[in-house]
Parts: structure tokens; C-alpha cells; sequence
């Protein structure tokens, strides 16, 4: 595996991260987001302990994707009810007998 090393600071600490090529500017991106909430945590929080730090704001964003990936879930289902429905309309419109409107079951 190829890839290089890059510095990024966090919470005002340096760390050096093995990033494959053509990836530094996402990874350098990722960190400085990351670093921006971190220091969300730090001053919502008043927690001065860097693990607890990185614990509550690896929940939150846990919490935030949990919760983005429920509404993506919920989005694609009505979507999906769209389609079917429109599907069945225009099996009726042109005459297939297969395109009866489908039950809410």
C-alpha cells in the first residue's frame, strides 16, 4: 500500500497519519473539521481531558449520522412508494392488465 505522511493538528496537538496518494487534501479537510468540532466539544463542555473530548464528540457525530442515515432510510422508502405508484399508473393508462394501483398494506 502506497501513500505518504501527513501532519495534521488536532486540539492543538500535532499528529503525523499515513494517507494514500491523491487522498491528502480530503484527510487535511476531514482533520480540519474534525479539529472544529472538537473544539465545539472542548467549549460546550468545559472538559479540559482530550480523550473525554474526542469520546463526546465521536458520540455526537455517531449520533448525527445515526440520524441522517434514518431520514436517508425514510426519504428512499418514500421515493421508492413514488415510484411504484407512478409505475402502476402508467401500467393502467396504457392498458396492462398488471397495472393495478398497489395496496397500502
Amino acid at each position: 500500500m502506497s501513500g505518504q505522511v501527513v501532519d495534521i493538528n488536532l486540539l492543538e496537538r500535532n499528529y503525523r497519519v499515513m494517507c494514500p496518494d491523491g487522498q491528502e487534501s480530503a484527510l487535511r479537510e476531514a482533520a480540519r473539521q474534525l479539529d472544529e468540532r472538537l473544539n465545539e466539544t472542548r467549549s460546550a463542555t468545559k472538559l479540559t481531558n482530550i480523550e473525554q473530548i474526542a469520546v463526546m464528540t465521536a458520540l455526537n457525530l455517531c449520533h448525527e449520522w445515526m440520524q441522517e442515515k434514518a431520514e436517508q432510510t425514510e426519504k428512499m422508502a418514500a421515493l421508492e412508494d413514488k415510484v411504484n405508484l407512478l409505475q402502476a399508473t402508467i401500467k393502467k393508462a396504457i392498458g396492462d392488465p398488471k397495472g393495478d394501483l398497489p395496496s397500502n398494506s
